[in-house]
């Protein structure tokens, strides 16, 4: 080959450049590190026979030597040095090779171009590896440490590249000498023959005939196609065409490209991909710079000879640490390697990974059971049914192709080859897959069909759903199949500029979601360099292992989410890696990793894979420091995992493992997290020997116990929520955080003092009592939470937590609180809401750094007014830690800047604001009408006093300011200059609240909604200067105070819905800040001419929401005569077009005259119908919230589909956005109801129904916005946009941020009485029931939950260990969030159901009203309300923000109760037995909002309920009830019995209130009940016993004998908790009202024989008179009779009688439960002469009971008859009792004759003990075929363990023939002792043996 003498020069030029750059290289190696020099030199012999120089030679010596030289001497001497060669074995694995051959083996890599960096990786060519390198012997890698930033000769890779010729005196060889030819310098020791075998071969043996290339002197950017390997830069080969004689080594200094067609040819033929691979050889190295004139010089390319070129492998060499493939070599092979196919041999030599030719199988993949050797997955089951595909072309047309799910990939090309116009050859072509944002090329084995239906069932598509078909459509949003040449794809996009050849530092290299390959080639220059490297995202990575070897420091790798079914072998070289990531993948098992090979490994993460075991070898990790398992599919913990005595974390959270048994071994543990296992019971002993433990996590366990825990020292952060915890007894030394929550706790007592607890959770639990040294014990305590227990009380103790910030009480019957409250002078936040305080304690005024205080939902009357003489209450004890704040008032620590406002605005409201002159030193100016009251607002009559106005006259200003001092000083000592949110919501407090309520000029949200305010008192609002939201909704308020406001400035947020207001007045269009305004629910009328005076919208430019709904009076119509004479600003008043900013406009049941609304958009909504759906009664309300911007849309479609039996309703709660409304819950909103319709009209079969209509829906939907998604994506590639499903183009305008964001739904459709409910995400449906029951219809989609984490797991995803979806999303399934398909998906939970007569109202409502208000509040405001579903929607709201909801809330409620009129007309003339009346209850008896009485129960629960009926007179029902077995309870449980008598009488008197009866009295644990109806009575035991199986009682309860579960033959739950007997009786008692209680009370006979009537009832036993009986069959006949007339005038003849509703109402509730009634016969009465007729009554639910009950009767008869027991009639089994019993007599004998051999010198046997056995057996009664088949197991266990104790002894001790085994009595534990010795004899003498001795494995 010739050469012009143009570009030799150009050649020599860069070649006088590099050597000047490697020369200031190695300058700076000798200078960072000179001692490396003398460490190889030392150490070089470990490596081995390379040769050791004892000076300087080859470029070293020619660098520093000083000799004069000609510039053609130079040039000859400066050559390239290849000082190593590479045999088949890498160095990483162990092998039995030579040292020679260690020496040589060292991997080769790919060469980069110079000019894409000067970082030279190689050591210097005459010096040996370096120890440190992952290339040397094992024995090495830990010779010395390196730190991520290595000094010079510790950068150096000696996996670099060797040439061929590694021999001692060769010279360096410059790339002036590589290409030319040396006249004179040919040696015998140059030609290519003589010349060492290179690496592997790359000859054809098809290839004999040289071929000479002629290099092209243009320049080497040319197109280049179909090469396998290239070289140097101009000489890259096509397949099948020689190359230049360069060695593979030589490419270090030459541009690298890739196989696959990456090279650059410079002739245009193409070929087709071959795997052939292609022989080199190097020319004479040796040249003088001598030759002929000729500008070109010839190179011999004879390819035909390559003896002494490829040298045979050594046998048996595994390449690159894998597994060796072939077989042993013969001799003759041995001898003649080149002869062999270097691709097919058994010594197979493995070019390295980064030249990307085929590898070896390897045979670790056949451990992988989920894939076969080409990593695909087992096919799927095929029905024979074709399924669609879409394939598309680059040019975005396509083929939609019809075939086999296990189509091949190899296949469908040949498909697609016939129905497209190629330009290449078909194997130059392969199919892409693209998911999401991510690519990789499909291997021809693959499956592209049973991908996209794996894909299609996971999104929730199912057979039924037409599957197969559904691949016709565009499914680019789970994945697109692309037709490409190969040049377009896989290696080829490593051409493409990364970005890394601009970057200066490489040491942490992120190559995540960039759809590689393999590793771009611009990194392995710079490999040394790299210390962290992230690979996560790329679905086909392949990690070469010559690649992983160069980085010399790599200490981190990442290599997650990349759907890996194994791990590249690569990473097991890795030898100083410290940190390795491969969580979510899809690992079954990992013995094929290796990764005990990385000995320096630090930290291992493995979550979200499949891993049911660990290998073995992970023992081998002697330094691993962090391990995290989880979300994997344990069992169980390894052994050998114990062994990992270096583990300082350990997380195997969400797994399976039931048990920790060796857990005590990993001492050095400090943090352990094992949330959402199987773990039970108490925790294990051992726990205490992990005495350096700091944090653990066991949350959503089943743990009873730990107690163990307390034990260790250095804890300090304990996570024990959601478990069976049922008492602690303990404590912790050094505990900040204690969190046992969620837990049945009854009793929790610290034992001793923990100074460092901060932080305190056990809310959620059955506490009634904190003993008093719990607080003593705490004295830093910082945040204490102790909702949701039974507190009735609080220790006055909790004074002493004197740093308490937090404190949080909140749902509990708590009647009071401390007056050391005000001792804690740090509290900060402080919630009782929903307890039954009827007053707060004044000292709660001490509290002065108080910001936050909620009172709401409880029973307050009054708040606590500051007295002159208030001073902070003091304990008792003095001996408290220091804190902060000082012991008294007159010293208080000031309040931080945050806390009070900003010191300007302080400084400002004093003295005026601050105080306001409202305090006054003496009584109130208005003592007449306000008694004792220390602060009024206006005096006597309604004058404004002078003494409190804010601009005080020149005579007054004086004596102002000294009360103004006095008040302020005494002000800035209470929570008045902190607290800025109050919550005084759903109370009983009046207008005298303002008094106090003004002293807080700090105010920033005040909320007073739901009590008695009949009017705000002037000059009240203006006290709060900074006031900026405001609640007065549920009051009955019917103006405000107009001067005041003018001076709220700072209002933003007012709420006056549900009051009385019939005008507003026009200052409030002053409030220029105002946003948010409600006043629905009023009696509004509107007048537009009237603006002057009352208030119009326009003037209030900034509001945000604006709700009218309700104001069934209020009119907006334009005015002709106003028009005309116009405003003070020329504005239409009647219309919302001034209102930019506005998001939701509530106009519903308003009259609207007005030609047009405001348009809706994403960001409006605007609502106009009425209060009605079709025929139910309807109701909404939501408020924004904190959002900016509206994201929740409802949807009402009354008459759906033209059918009056149709309605639809639905709720889309979109994300919300910061840049504007949700265009995926506007696009739901407008397209479910056309999508849903086409779905309905589909059905055709009856095999299909609604629910299946509503899947398709939801999936159509998510498949329009998810399709938009992909779309975008393509845009950059300019393909066409594909329209939207059904031809949908409104999806179309969702911005980058809609589609990055999602929604959730929940959709009703009924259909007449049966109602589908479909919904994804976390917006919740509840059906609520007349007798206060309830049902939720939807499923919370929540990622923790098992089902979801499993199928979330199963698309690819993963639930972090704070229940979040990949760690970001909180729901599960939801519309949109495309990048996280298919694991969140829209495949909707559905629940069909026919509703029935006690059904009344279906709810709606978005998350955040179910995260502050519980179901059981939910349904007693809705049915409280129920009367008006526009006002209970509004109050369910209104309360969730009062208990401290600030983001977006909507509430949906209708009235199912109508459907039931419309169903009892269609069956109008029917004779019914007990048919519903025609009317409606509610309508013929409206729910009026009365005020609560003054003498309501001070319990808030009971108040938000129906009010108590009056006290029954004349005929009545008596109902006596009583606890079984309470005595008894209360000795053994005195704890858990406070919180069971609670739960008790909560479920008595909650359905007292609703079923309608009158609370006599009680007396301990017994209620004495009068309703005016039998039918009452008799629902209300019913009811009562079946609440009581749900009651939350503690586990004690639970566990004892009177409290067990028990169940029926169905598996119904017919007994648990507390037992409560009930009796009743009818008849006339004395009635009289008591004196002291004023209640009513019954005395007489009557009273007596109900009394003794309950006597004779069992637990849970109802029973009933005679008098009863007759009672209720009277009622049944009358009733009945009426209705079977079913006219108009019969049913309207009870329509003004109260009492004949509620019978009716009761039959019908009754006729749904269904009951019997058993006759008990007559029995004699205490104390009374006459016997009476027993009855018992049970509802069918619970008709277990009797038979129950009559089995234990039977048994007490039989066993006083002393009659044998006998089976039951209904066994099934074939067992003679009599044999069970000679069974157990058989087992008492062998135990007995065992117990007789234990003792030696009896002389006699013992006769069995069968007393037991025969009371057993003649105990009587039917015997069941359970009690019997575990009773026979029992025997059997017990007779095989005295057949295995026997046995024991005779083997250690054979027992001798005709002796008498008494006299062969020894101990067991002589028989144990001599069994271990002659184990311990022969473990010795198998060891003395050998391994041969072992035997077999």
């Amino acid at each position: 080959m010739n050469f012009p003498l143009g570009l030799i020069s150009v050649l020599a030029a860069l070649e006088r450049c590099r050597r000047k750059q490697e020369g200031r290289r190695a300058f700076c190696r000798k200078r960072i590190t000179p001692e490396t020099d003398a460490k190889v030199l030392q150490d070089i012999h470990q490596y081995g026979d390379a040769p050791i120089r004892q000076g300087l030679a080859g470029p070293d010596k020619q660098r520093f030597d000083h000799d004069s030289h000609s510039p053609a001497s130079a040039s000859h001497l400066h050559r390239f040095h290849f000082p190593a060669h590479r045999h088949t074995r890498s160095k990483e694995e162990a092998s039995k090779a030579s040292p020679r051959e260690l020496a040589n083996g060292y991997p080769l890599r790919p060469a980069t171009s110079r000019d894409e960096g000067p970082v030279d990786s190689r050591y210097p060519r005459d010096l040996a590896p370096s120890p440190i390198s992952p290339m040397a012997s094992r024995t090495a890698l830990n010779v010395r440490g390196t730190s991520p930033t290595p000094s010079g000769l510790s950068l150096l890779s000696p996996a670099s590249q060797r040439s061929p010729a590694d021999v001692p005196n060769s010279a360096k060889r410059s790339l002036f000498d590589k290409i030319r030819r040396h006249k004179g310098d040919k040696g015998p020791q140059d030609t290519l023959k003589s010349l060492p075998g290179s690496n592997r071969s790359l000859q054809d043996p098809s290839l004999v005939n040289p071929k000479v290339v002629k290099l092209d002197p243009l320049p080497p950017k040319r197109i280049r196609d179909g090469s396998i390997a290239t070289f140097d830069s101009g000489s890259t080969i096509r397949a099948m065409e020689s190359v230049p004689s360069e060695s593979p080594s030589h490419r270090k200094e030459s541009k690298s490209k890739l196989l696959h067609g990456h090279g650059k040819f410079s002739t245009p033929t193409r070929r087709a991909f071959g795997h052939e691979s292609v022989g080199v050889k190097d020319g004479d190295k040796n040249r003088d710079g001598s030759g002929n004139n000729s500008p070109y010089w010839s190179l011999d390319l004879d390819m035909s000879n390559m003896e002494g070129i490829v040298s045979a492998p050594p046998p048996l060499t595994p390449p690159h640490g894998g597994i060796f493939a072939g077989g042993a070599l013969t001799e003759e092979l041995r001898k003649e390697p080149w002869e062999m196919n270097a691709t097919t041999g058994p010594g197979a030599w493995d070019a390295p990974d980064s030249w990307a030719v085929k590898k070896v199988g390897d045979e670790n993949m056949a451990r992988l059971n989920e894939i076969d050797e080409a990593g695909i997955a087992p096919k799927a089951e095929d029905h024979g049914v074709p399924h669609c595909v879409r394939v598309f072309r680059i040019d975005s047309t396509f083929a939609t192709l019809s075939t086999n799910v296990n189509t091949t990939v190899s296949e469908i090309l040949q498909i697609l080859g016939k129905k497209s116009f190629l330009q290449d050859e078909l194997n130059n072509y392969q199919i892409i897959m693209r998911k999401h944002d991510l690519q990789r090329q499909l291997a021809p084995g693959e499956r592209p069909i049973a991908i996209q239906r794996r894909l299609l069932e996971q999104t929730g598509y199912e057979d039924a759903d037409n599957i197969e078909e559904v691949g016709r459509d565009d499914n680019s949003y789970l994945c697109r199949f692309t037709f490409v040449p190969t040049k377009l794809s896989g290696y080829h996009s490593l051409d493409k500029d990364t970005g890394y050849a601009k970057m200066s530092k490489f040491s942490h290299v992120d190559l995540q979601g960039r759809s590689l390959v393999t590793i771009p080639i611009v990194l392995y220059k710079r490999a040394t360099e790299i210390v962290s490297l992230s690979l996560s995202r790329n679905l086909s990575l392949d990690v070469p292992k010559d690649f992983i070897q160069s980085c010399v420091n790599l200490r981190e790798i990442k290599y997650t989410s990349n759907e890996a079914w194994q791990l590249p072998p690569s990473l097991s070289l890795a030898g100083r890696l410290t940190v390795l990531d491969i969580s979510n993948n899809r690992l079954e098992q990992l013995e094929h990793a290796e990764l005990h090979k990385i000995q320096g490994l630090v930290s291992i993460k493995m979550s979200n894979n499949k891993l049911t075991s660990l290998p073995p070898s992970f023992s081998q990790l002697k330094v691993l420091r962090s391990l995290n398992i989880s979300s994997n599919y344990l069992k169980a913990l390894p052994d050998f995992v114990f062994d990992l005595r270096s583990l300082v974390d350990l997380d195997i959270s969400f797994n399976s493992i039931q048990a920790l048994p060796k857990i005590g071994q990993l001492t050095t543990l400090e943090r352990f997290w094992a949330t959402n296992n199987e773990l039970s019971g108490a925790v294990p002993d051992d726990f205490k020997m992990l005495q350096n433990l700091k944090e653990i996590d066991i949350r959503f366990n089943t743990l009873t116990s730990i107690g163990v825990m307390s034990q260790l020292n250095n804890l300090e952060q304990l996570m024990a929520g959601h478990n069976g915890i049922s008492k602690f007894e303990g404590s912790f030394s050094k505990l900040r955080t204690f969190h046992v929550d969620h837990n049945p706790i009854t009793r929790f007592d610290l034992k001793s003092s923990m100074p460092s607890l901060t932080s305190l959770n056990v809310a959620s639990a059955n506490i009634a009592q904190l003993d008093d040294s719990l607080f003593e014990r705490t004295p830093n305590l910082t945040k204490l939470n102790l909702d949701k227990n039974h507190f009735v009380n609080l220790s006055t103790q909790i004074g002493r937590l004197r740093k308490l910030e937090y404190l949080s009480i909140a749902k509990n019957p708590l009647e009071k609180l401390p007056t050391t409250i005000g001792c804690l002078q740090e509290l900060r936040f402080l919630d009782v809401r929903e307890c039954n305080l009827k007053k707060l304690p004044v000292e709660i005024w001490c509290c002065l750094r108080l910001d936050t205080l909620n009172v709401s939902s409880n029973v307050l009357e009054s708040f606590p007014k500051p007295t002159p003489s208030l001073q902070q209450p003091s304990m008792e004890q003095t001996n408290l830690l220091p804190s902060g704040s000082s012991g008294s008032l007159g010293t208080p620590s000031s309040p931080a800047h945050e806390e009070v406002g900003k010191l300007e605005d302080f400084g400002h409201r004093r003295p005026s604001q601050a105080s306001g002159g409202l305090l006054s030193v003496g009584n109130s100016p208005a003592g007449s009408t306000r008694k004792g009251s220390i602060v009024s607002v206006y005096g006597p009559g309604g004058r404004k006093a002078s003494v409190i106005s804010r601009t005080p006259t020149e005579t007054t200003v004086s004596s102002m300011m000294r009360k103004d001092s006095t008040i302020s000083a005494r002000l800035a000592m209470t929570f008045a200059t902190s607290l800025r949110h109050v919550y005084l919501a759903d109370n009983r407090l009046n207008e005298d609240v303002f008094d106090e309520l003004t002293l807080l000029s700090e105010l920033r949200v005040l909320n007073l909604s739901y009590n008695y305010l009949d009017d705000i008192p002037p000059r009240s609002l203006r006290r709060w200067p900074h006031l900026h939201e405001l609640y007065l909704s549920g009051n009955e308020l019917s103006s405000l105070p107009s001067d005041d406001l003018e001076e709220v400035s700072s209002l933003k947020v007012l709420h006056i819905n549900g009051n009385k207001f019939q005008v507003l007045p026009a200052e409030l269009g002053k409030v220029q800040k105002l946003a948010i305004l409600d006043i629905g629910s009023n009696s509004l009328k509107y007048n537009v001419s009237n603006w002057p005076y009352d208030w119009n919208w326009n003037w209030n430019r900034n509001l945000k929401y604006l709700n009218f709904s309700g104001n069934k009076r209020l009119e907006i119509k334009p005015n002709a005569a106003f028009s005309a004479s116009g405003n003070r600003e020329g504005t239409d008043l009647t219309n919302f077009t001034s209102l930019n900013h506005l998001r939701v406009l509530g106009l519903m049941d308003v009259t609207l005259t007005i030609p047009s609304v405001p348009e809706q958009t994403e960001d409006r909504r605007v609502r106009t119908s009425g209060s009605v759906a079709g025929s139910m009664t309807y109701g909404m309300a939501d408020t924004l919230g904190r959002q900016e911007h509206l994201s929740t849309i409802d949807l009402v479609v009354p008459q759906f589909r033209g059918h009056d039996t149709e309605t639809l309703l639905g709720m889309f709660d979109g994300q919300a956005l910061s840049s504007g409304g949700s265009k995926v819950a506007k696009y739901l909103h407008e397209n479910f109801k056309d999508i849903f319709i086409e779905e309905l009209e589909r059905i055709k079969t009856p095999k299909e129904s609604p629910a299946d209509a509503l899947r398709r829906t939801f999936l159509a939907l998510n498949k329009d916005l998810a399709t938009v998604a992909s779309q975008s994506l393509d845009e950059k590639e300019h393909r066409i946009p594909q329209k939207g499903h059904r031809g949908s183009i409104a999806a179309q305008t969702l911005s980058a941020d809609d589609l990055n964001s999602g929604g959730v739904a929940t959709i009703l459709f009924l259909d007449n009485m049966e109602l589908y409910v479909a919904n994804v995400g976390d917006a919740q449906a509840m059906l609520m029931q007349s007798d206060g029951g309830f049902k939720i219809l939807t499923r919370k989609h929540h990622p923790a939950e098992p089902r979801e984490r499993e199928r979330i797991r199963e698309a690819g995803g993963y639930v972090s260990r704070h229940g979040k979806l990949n760690d970001v999303l909180e729901v599960s399934r939801a519309f949109g969030y495309i990048q996280m398909m298919p694991a969140v998906m829209a495949a909707p939970h559905i629940l069909q159901i026919t509703l029935k007569e006690q059904d009344e109202m279906i709810l709606i409502a978005s998350r955040e009203l179910w995260d502050y208000v519980t179901p059981d509040v939910v349904v007693d405001v809705a049915r409280s309300e129920r009367g008006d579903l526009m006002r209970a929607s509004q109050k369910l709201r209104d309360l969730a923000m009062a208990f401290g909801a600030t983001g977006k809330i909507m509430v949906m409620m209708i009235g199912v109760s109508d459907l039931k009129k419309r169903e009892r007309n269609r069956y109008r003339g029917q004779s019914l037995s007990m048919g519903p009346s025609q009317l409606q209850d509610d309508q013929m008896f409206p729910i009026k909002r009365v005020k609560r009485a003054r003498d309501a129960p001070d319990d808030s629960t009971l108040a938000r309920l129906d009010q108590e009926v009056e006290a029954p007179t004349g005929d009545l029902s008596l109902v006596f009830t009583d606890i079984k077995s309470s005595t008894k309870l209360w000795e053994l449980y005195p704890v858990a019995m406070r919180s069971a008598i609670k739960i008790h009488n909560d479920v008595m008197r909650r359905q007292l209130r609703i079923i309608g009866g009158y609370e006599v009295k009680t007396e301990g644990d017994a209620f004495m009940v009068a309703f005016p109806t039998a039918t009452s009575a008799l629902l209300w035991c019913f009811s009562v016993q079946s609440h009581l199986l749900t009651a939350p009682w503690p586990r004690e309860i639970l566990e004892s004998v009177e409290g067990q579960e028990i169940q029926d033959t169905d598996e119904n739950v017919i007994y648990r908790g507390v037992s409560v007997r009930m009796g009743m009786h009818w008849g006339s008692p004395v009635c009289e009202t008591d004196p002291v209680t004023r209640r009513m009370d019954y005395f007489g006979p009557m009273v007596n024989r109900a009394s003794r009537i309950s006597a004779i009832a069992d637990g849970g036993q109802i029973t009933v008179s005679a008098d009863f009986i007759a009672e209720i069959r009277r009622t049944l006949e009358t009733y009945a009779e009426t209705d079977r007339s079913c006219s108009v005038d019969s049913e309207d003849a009870f329509g003004d009688d109260a009492l004949g509703q509620s019978i009716r109402r009761d039959l019908r509730a009754l006729s749904m439960q269904g009951f019997e009634v058993k006759d008990l016969g007559e029995r004699k009465l205490k104390g009374l002469e006459n016997p009476e007729y027993i009855y018992l009554m049970y509802p069918h639910s619970l008709a277990g009971r009797l038979v129950a009950q009559q089995q234990i009767a039977d048994a007490e008869a039989a066993s006083a008859s002393n009659q044998p027991g006998s089976t039951s009639h209904d066994t099934q089994l074939t067992i003679d009792t009599q044999m069970v019993w000679d069974l157990w007599n058989v087992s008492l004998r062998l135990e007995m004759l065992c117990s007789a051999l234990e003792s030696p010198g009896l002389n006699n046997l013992k006769p069995p003990e069968t007393a037991l056995l025969e009371r057993m057996k003649n105990r009587g009664g039917e015997v069941t075929d359970k009690f019997l088949v575990q009773f026979v197991e029992h025997q059997v266990s017990r007779i095989e363990t005295c057949i295995t104790t026997l046995t024991l002894r005779n083997m250690i001790r054979p027992f001798v023939p005709g002796q008498n085994l008494l006299e062969q009595a020894v101990p067991m534990g002589d028989i144990l002792s001599a069994l271990v010795e002659q184990l311990e004899e022969l473990k010795a003498y198998k060891k003395a043996e050998g391994p041969e001795m072992m035997g077999p494995a």
